[in-house]
């Protein structure tokens, strides 16, 4: 059933432009000659002959020829884009008109009239040609931006207007009553100047109107620009007996009519139908050019690709449907001209949303692989450097907006340099934060996920932005820090180390303890170390060494540490105490605390084996007993008795 409909929607939508053409037919122009011995004046784009005869000498067929081969020549010049490099640039234009008003205000102070209408007749013939050329230059600038059909017919419209607004016949009078006085320089001039107006205006009307008729002859026709042709079906439809009626009631007063209303629902069904298969297939043809061959990812990729699609390319087909609606519902030009840039430049967000998500999404799948393959490169930087990617993005959909909109993207960069000192000044803490980070990630010294100590602050670093970084402290409280504060900071950092996290400790065993067992008791807890594969020790790390000179030690380099000493340390008031020094094999913390545990434990059992005692603070006191001291004391007190 829903194939069926699509057949039938893509049928209604494809036979009117198949069956729709435009054509013209050319007839010979007449042009004025000068009645002498002259030849014909001639402009640049006038319809002419190559050969010696006149061309109200020729017959029919031959002047068609010729006008065909001169717009074939303009259709080449256009493709070739020719006018863009060879005609002269509109500042000539105005140069001579400046030059021609003030030698009529000249004239005018002394009253020669012919000499003004001579001067006016040629500032019409340089508007009408500076228009003219404009129009050209402006229609291949159309074809490079891809403009759709309806530009190029207001371009065409507004020139053809522009010289039929020019009426020629006041100046016709004072031709033909100077063409007595041909032998006067300024009577002879304004004979020309009229000649080449009126010449001038029947070739640039006749060539217009051609391109006007045959825009096809220089942009190729592409359906989708050019609303499917959707008129031609929506006069279809207005002309069906019973609608004609209410589309002419509609259109009078609500400015939309029946058919119309028709097609723009149509299309909304039909963009609403193909979004649900349309993102499978591209996605699918996107994959064959990420996907060399089956690999066990495959799934994991393809979604990833239609999540980076999905949202973007539906929100640019609902956008189409609604452009193809405005321009069927909205009459007025002026209106549809302010639009177009920004539905335009709407495209253009939706692209390079598009791109920075395929972007983004493959690096989500091949960044692991890429950090494992390649232990220099590290996983903030490849963030870093997706959001710098993201501003630049952003900022050419900015000036493909300005250009939309016709604004110098020369003149607002020239504004921005000369503000760029107050620029600068205004944010100076911005760009210092921002050349922060840069130092951050090109001296390494802290990553993602380290645990990290300053004076101010401790925590584990979030991540490291264009501006700030952020650490979630071990309270689970996230501190937002400056780069430009953190990069001069004294950072203490626990996470850049290898191997090796230290275990200190100091075991006080009894003086009861004959010094023999705390002897046997050191030998035995330093054996126990040596042979616990979770202690950093000689045995269980292997580090390479070279001849080669060495700037940093590696183990100072990496963070490796594997010092074990276990040696009877210090008398105490109340203790013997053991020194036992030693680092875990690995650093994280939580492995760290269990190594240090079962150290504890095992320690604990050795003491017993070797019938010593943990010393606890203790203090002992003696008295001391001396007997001829007591016989004496009690002596004298007999005889006091």
């Amino acid at each position: 059933m829903f194939y069926n409909l699509l057949l039938k929607i893509f049928l209604i939508l494809i036979i009117p432009i198949l069956s729709f053409s435009d054509t013209i037919p050319t007839t010979p122009l007449k042009f004025l000659i000068k009645e002498s011995t002259q030849s014909s004046v001639k402009t640049d784009e006038q319809i002419s002959v190559d050969n010696a005869e006149n061309p109200l000498t020729q017959n029919i067929e031959d002047q068609i020829a010729s006008q065909t081969k001169t717009i074939e020549e303009v259709i080449k010049n256009i493709n070739n884009e020719f006018y863009l490099s060879n005609l002269p640039d509109k500042n000539y234009y105005d140069n001579e008109i400046l030059f021609l008003n003030n030698r009529i205000n000249a004239n005018n102070i002394q009253n020669n009239a012919i000499a003004i209408k001579r001067d006016e007749l040629r500032i019409a013939y340089l508007k009408e040609r500076a228009a003219y050329e404009t129009t050209l230059k402006d229609i291949i600038i159309g074809k490079q931006e891809f403009r759709n059909k309806k530009y190029f017919e207001d371009i065409l419209l507004e020139n053809i207007k522009q010289i039929q607004d020019f009426k020629l016949d006041n100046y016709t009078l004072i031709y033909e009553s100077e063409l007595k006085n041909s032998n006067n320089k300024i009577s002879n001039e304004l004979i020309n100047n009229y000649i080449n107006l009126y010449n001038q205006k029947h070739s640039q009307l006749f060539i217009l109107q051609y391109l006007y008729t045959n825009i096809q002859k220089f942009r190729n026709s592409n359906f989708l620009i050019d609303e499917f042709n959707l008129k031609y079906m929506i006069s279809k439809i207005d002309n069906i007996k019973g609608i004609s009626f209410l589309s002419s009631l509609t259109s009078y007063h609500l400015n939309f009519s029946v058919g119309e209303v028709v097609v723009v629902l149509l299309i909304s069904l039909f963009f609403r139908l193909i979004n649900r298969y349309v993102i499978d297939l591209i996605a699918n043809f996107i994959s064959i050019i990420f996907i060399k061959k089956e690999t066990k990812d495959e799934e994991n990729i393809l979604f990833y690709l239609k999540d980076a699609i999905n949202s973007p390319l539906i929100y640019s087909l609902y956008l189409f449907s609604i452009q193809i609606s405005l321009f069927i519902l909205i009459k007025d030009q002026t209106i549809i001209n302010h639009i177009i840039p920004w539905i335009n430049t709407i495209y253009m967000a939706l692209l390079t949303w598009a791109i920075y998500s395929v972007l983004n999404n493959s690096i989500t799948i091949y960044a692991q692989n890429l950090l494992e393959k390649y232990k220099n490169v590290r996983k903030e930087m490849i963030v870093f450097i997706l959001k710098i990617i993201k501003v630049v993005l952003i900022l050419v959909v900015i000036l493909f907006l300005f250009t939309q909109l016709g604004l110098d993207v020369k003149a607002i960069a020239a504004s921005l340099g000369v503000g760029g000192i107050a620029i600068a000044l205004a944010a100076k803490d911005t760009l210092a934060n921002f050349f922060a980070s840069l130092n951050i990630m090109t001296d390494n010294s802290f990553s993602q996920g380290d645990w990290i100590k300053t004076k101010d602050f401790e925590g584990t670093v979030v991540d490291i932005r264009m501006r700030t970084t952020r650490i979630r402290t071990f309270d689970n409280a996230m501190i937002t820090v400056p780069n430009s504060q953190i990069a001069n900071a004294h950072i203490l950092n626990w996470s850049k180390r290898v191997i090796g996290r230290r275990i200190k400790m100091s075991i006080g065993i009894s003086y009861e303890n004959k010094m023999q067992d705390i002897i046997n008791l050191k030998n035995d807890i330093f054996d126990m170390l040596i042979t616990n594969p979770k202690i950093a020790t000689n045995n269980n790390i292997n580090i390479s060494r070279t001849k080669a000179f060495e700037a940093i030690k590696r183990e100072d380099l990496y963070g490796i540490k594997n010092t074990l000493l276990v040696f009877i340390d210090e008398f105490e008031s109340s203790s013997i105490n053991i020194l036992v020094y030693c680092f875990s094999k690995s650093p994280v913390w939580e492995d760290w605390l269990e190594t240090k545990q079962e150290v504890m434990i095992k320690i604990a059992k050795l003491v017993e084996k070797n019938n010593c005692d943990f010393a606890y603070p203790s203090q002992t006191i003696f008295i001391k007993n001396d007997e001829k001291t007591q016989d004496k004391s009690e002596e004298k007190i007999e005889e006091n008795i």
